[in-house]
């Protein structure tokens, strides 16, 4: 058995593979822009949560519960991105050219 590899297939979807790559791209400020736009809408969801279970007993606890540790963990990641963006500016600037 042999097996024949059509290079000129693979490189026409390597190709398209790449164009929809190139625009589907964000920019770095832009996927911060929606990662911290996330990050406020988890922290809305679990206060809507928390009143309302307080207040007119509509949402169960477990609920509650879960969109506060959405909020919780969505806060974390940004905290730690931000660290590292900050980690990652300091080694520069300690770089002697």
């Amino acid at each position: 058995m042999k097996i024949v590899i059509d290079s000129k297939a693979i490189n026409n979807d390597l190709s398209n593979f790449g164009g929809v790559k190139a625009q589907r791209e964000k920019s770095f400020s832009q996927v911060l822009k929606d990662a911290l736009e996330s990050v406020n809408t988890y922290q809305n969801e679990y206060e809507t949560a928390l009143y309302r279970h307080l207040f007119m007993d509509d949402v169960d606890l477990h609920d509650v519960v879960i969109a506060g540790e959405k909020a919780r963990l969505s806060l974390e990641l940004t905290l730690q991105i931000r660290n590292k963006a900050m980690e990652a500016y300091q080694e520069i600037m300690r770089m002697q050219i």
